[in-house]
């Protein structure tokens, strides 16, 4: 042995003595003490233990009862015995480490951590593409300390001497200052994360499995492809060495066992070598020590998930998937309470991802939707997100953000934001000088008035406060996108009359949505217009000839819920459209062969349009990434043409190969769509790029050839299907067929007029299968008695709506095999649905029981019953929901109703929610009616922003769709 190294360890074997002396000094002082201390006293029920014990031990079963138990521990000794050997064999195979703590190793930690937040934060827009240059150099400083670090535990001279140069280095290293980042990342938060440790490691294989699908999806992401060479993963979680994990990247290269080839090669090129399932501590710089070459761009990336090895290796940089949860935490911290209701968290997540880890358009974002109840405001900022580059700027995130944060504000918020980015300094303005210049351009009336500007805009992050108060400016991102851009806005403002010529002629963007003109100017000069929003013009019927005739650069057209029947020829010019939305427009019935002029389009939306077929012509879109119809026309009247037995002429499906996304709503008696659907079905089967599908199958078999017979990648795909009439199908799922999952990525079920359908489910529990359903609709099945079973709940966590309608053989919603038994007492501690919002039952005159008595749903908001006869028990469990709002059903029958025993001691007030409806009474016009007025009270509760959390989620809509003799759509 070294000789350096053996007087180490002695070293350390004579600290371990010292301790060990210690330690036992310890114990015999403690003994001493105890010594002399007074008996213990024993109470009455410590005293009959040692009775019932003592008498145990003089009984004959005791001794049998002791040799079995040594028989036992004896039997798991033997079979732990090679596992043990292995361990053993392991641990001397492995070199002595001893770890030396540097003095200041707290301070260095700190230092480190400190350093990979702040590489993180850098890598976020805009930070990324600010001046980085005092913070690099920061970095580099702090990895050179790094270095200096790993040297003093080399040399055992310098382990107990600390530099004073290198302790003041470090401090200082600590104070550097990060006034910049901390403009958008607030002090707190930065902080909180330094604070954060690591959680202790589990050996959970789905977690190994998704850090490897992490490390994999980087190592295919096409910049890193171009940057190095060579891009290899690794799986090191069998290798105890680096000469193994050396051998295990020769194997990978093709090298075999040939180190000293492998070495060539890697010292000149550049690579990136994925090092998973660390579990021992390695040299991360030891490993191919030959491979290093400071002209090429070299990296190996450590996973590991143990908190151990993370903190004894030795890393430039370490980086903590939880790290990057930072947008999320940035929006909650802006946005309020109204996060953390279950009724927009959905939303508020859809907001974030689509910010894409811009920074200042989280904030943006967050402080735009603080406190904001009106559900189609968080969706329309959804939409604007998703948008593409419509403009000449490269970031198009913040470029969408500002843009509804602009048509957020009044028109004089709007103006004031306008005079900031054109007139005010880079550097920023002293706060009364800019009042008072506003109050001269005649912006604003009063002091007052600007005080109040000013702070909103502060409060909305369209305005920097500095110097206490005392001055203002506007950060550089959103000066460089207001200069750059010119929006119109005056959407919202219930404009009587659209805006004139002159005041189009130098937009980029027009917003004009949810106005109550009926006239638009005849052929407004926009040269430089990108995107044109007119929908929600209630009001707006024609669309002038030559209206689009110069608007060249116009990418997107949303015209969704006015009152259109046609589009002018002028549109069909417009060679950069993109995105076009005619959504909710009842009276267009007619879609022109011209739309396939349109080549660059890549998004058609007719939903909810009444048109009677698809041109040939829509083929010729082979751009199409999204296309959503609704055919609802009136096909009795059509006149006779080549097409006029198919509503989807043949092969335009199959020519859209671009396709991601799909939606065909029809009417399910439509019986053109009944005689075609199976050959639309074989054409979507060849769309391999289709992510999302909305189809209704008149027959299962349909469904079952989709499955089975498609080139999607159905595990991937999110879907929404409606099942019609078939008379031979039994149950939709059988479990016994051997399939693993089925129906994985379904998100809505609706099964219509099935004869003979008498359950969902057959089989056995398939873990996976419909757990992503949110939707199942039940309409018309006469023989129909099972829907769930107790096995089946796990499964569907994601349900939020259930309708049961004229399905008259249930019983119960929820089949328990007996209340009595183990399984259902078990589940009356836990919810069924944990999602649910919304359950309807119309015209079940056997239902006698929802779900038995077992909790139903902790958010549920709306319950509506109707023709339920035999329902004349409910037990308060299944109405138990802090967000309950609605009890519809006949009057008689709730006065009528009687309740079950509870746990809970007194039932809340019901009547207070409860809507009555008369049997004389039109059902669904009065379910409408309700709907109704919850939405006024929404409205009212918004304006009033005086509703916590709880109150603010929107009750669900009840359509026309609701009856089955109404029409249904998917």
């Amino acid at each position: 042995m070294d000789p350096k190294r053996r007087k180490t360890q002695d070293s350390a074997e004579n600290v371990d003595s010292s301790a060990a002396d210690t330690g036992n000094s310890g114990v015999a002082e403690s003994k001493a003490t105890d010594s002399k201390a007074k008996p213990v006293e024993l109470n009455a029920e410590a005293e009959k233990s040692i009775f019932v014990f003592r008498k145990w031990r003089s009984s004959p079963t005791y001794p049998k009862a002791m040799e079995k138990g040594k028989s036992t521990l004896k039997s798991f000794h033997k079979k732990q015995e090679p596992r043990l050997k292995q361990l053993e064999q392991r641990r001397r195979s492995l070199p002595v480490q001893i770890i030396y703590l540097h003095p200041l190793h707290k301070e260095v930690e700190e230092l480190n951590r400190k350093k990979d937040i702040v590489c993180l934060i850098l890598s976020y827009p805009p930070m990324n593409s600010m001046n980085k240059e005092r913070h690099e150099n920061w970095v580099r400083d702090v990895l050179w300390m790094n270095h200096k670090v790993r040297e003093w535990k080399t040399f055992s001279s310098k382990k107990n001497k600390v530099l004073d140069s290198d302790r003041c280095k470090i401090y200082a290293l600590l104070d550097h200052k990060f006034d910049d980042i901390e403009a958008y990342v607030p002090p707190l938060i930065i902080e909180e994360m330094c604070k954060k440790t690591l959680p202790v490691a589990v050996p959970d294989e789905k977690v190994r499995r998704n850090g490897i699908r992490v490390t994999s999806a980087v190592k295919d992401l096409p910049q890193i492809r171009q940057r190095f060479n060579i891009v290899i993963q690794v799986d090191a979680s069998s290798y105890l060495d680096i000469k193994g994990i050396e051998e295990k990247i020769a194997t990978k290269l093709g090298f075999s066992l040939n180190i000293q080839m492998l070495n060539k090669f890697l010292k000149t090129t550049s690579f990136l070598i994925f090092l998973d399932d660390i579990y021992e501590s390695i040299d991360l710089y030891k490993v191919g020590s030959e491979w290093w070459n400071s002209k090429n761009n070299q990296k190996i990336v450590c996973r590991t998930r143990s908190q151990t090895v993370c903190r004894r290796m030795a890393v430039d940089r370490e980086i903590r998937l939880d790290d990057h949860l930072l947008s999320w935490e940035l929006f909650c911290r802006n946005v309020g309470n109204i996060v953390h209701s279950s009724g927009f968290q959905h939303r508020a997540t859809d907001v974030v991802q689509k910010c894409c880890g811009h920074l200042l358009a989280v904030v943006l974002m967050a402080r735009a939707l603080n406190m904001v109840f009106n559900v189609s405001t968080w969706e329309h900022a959804s939409y604007l997100l998703s948008l593409p580059h419509r403009s000449q700027l490269e970031d198009r995130v913040l470029y969408n953000a500002l843009a509804f944060n602009m048509g957020r504000c009044s028109g004089s918020a709007h103006e004031c934001v306008k005079y900031c980015a054109f007139y005010m300094e880079r550097e920023g303005a002293n706060k009364l000088d800019l009042i008072q210049e506003w109050i001269r351009h005649a912006l604003i009336s009063t002091f007052d008035e600007g005080q109040k500007m000013v702070r909103g805009l502060v409060s909305a992050f369209l305005l920097e406060s500095s110097q206490n108060g005392y001055s203002v400016r506007m950060r550089d991102e959103i000066h460089e996108v207001l200069v750059n851009s010119q929006f119109l806005l005056q959407g919202g403002k219930g404009l009587a009359k659209a805006p004139t010529d002159e005041a189009w002629e130098e937009a980029t963007e027009i917003h004009l949505m949810n106005n109550k003109f009926s006239e638009l100017p005849r052929g407004p000069n926009c040269p430089q217009l990108c995107a044109l929003f007119l929908q929600k013009n209630p009001f707006l019927r024609v669309i002038p000839p030559s209206f689009f005739q110069r608007m060249p650069m116009l990418q997107i057209l949303d015209l969704s819920h006015t009152k259109i029947r046609s589009l002018p020829q002028s549109l069909y010019g417009l060679s950069q459209l993109q995105r076009l939305f005619l959504r909710g427009c009842k009276l267009f019935m007619e879609l022109p062969p011209e739309v396939g002029e349109l080549s660059n389009l890549k998004v058609l939306d007719l939903e909810g349009t009444e048109i009677i077929r698809l041109p040939m012509d829509v083929g010729k879109l082979t751009n199409l990434t999204c296309l959503k119809m609704s055919f609802y026309g009136d096909n009795d009247n059509k006149k006779d043409n080549q097409y006029s037995n198919r509503i989807i002429p043949q092969s335009v499906m199959s020519n859209l190969s671009q396709l991601e996304e799909l939606i065909i709503d029809v009417n399910p008696d439509d019986k053109q769509w009944n005689a075609n659907v199976k050959d639309i079905v074989e054409e979507v089967c060849s769309l391999n790029r289709l992510e999302a599908l909305q189809l209704y199958f008149p027959e299962v078999s349909l469904l079952n050839n989709l499955m089975d017979g498609s080139s999607i990648n159905l595990p991937g795909m999110h879907f929404r299907f409606t099942v019609g009439e078939c008379d031979e199908i039994q149950t939709i799922i059988d479990a016994y067929d051997g399939r693993d999952v089925v129906l994985g990525s379904l998100e809505y079920l609706n099964l219509h007029y099935m004869k003979n359908l008498r359950s969902i489910w057959k089989g056995p529990l398939i873990l996976g299968s419909l757990s992503r359903l949110k939707a199942l609709v039940l309409y018309t099945c006469p023989q129909l008695r099972t829907i769930f079973t107790l096995n089946l709940f796990p499964n569907l966590y994601e349900l939020e709506e259930l309708v049961v309608e004229d399905c008259p053989k249930i019983e119960s919603i929820v089949v328990t095999p007996d209340p009595t038994a183990t399984e259902p007492m078990l589940w009356r501690a836990r919810y069924l649905f944990p999602k649910l919002r919304k359950i309807s039952l119309h015209y079940m005159p056997k239902l006698v029981s929802i779900s038995n008595g077992l909790h139903i749903s902790p958010i549920l908001e709306w319950m509506s019953f109707y023709d339920c006869p035999s329902l004349k028990v409910l037990s308060p469990e299944e109405v138990h929901s802090n967000n309950l709002k609605v009890i519809i059903g006949e009057a008689k029958w709730w006065r009528e109703l009687n309740w079950n025993k509870s746990k809970w001691p007194q039932l809340p007030n019901l009547d207070a929610i409860f809507h009555p409806i008369e049997q004389d009474t039109y059902f669904v016009t009065r379910l409408a009616e309700i709907d109704d007025q919850l939405q006024a009270r929404m409205q009212e509760t918004e304006l009033s922003q005086q509703s916590g959390p709880g109150d603010s989620l929107k009750a669900p809509a009840v359509k026309d769709g609701t009856s089955s003799k109404q029409k249904q759509v998917a």
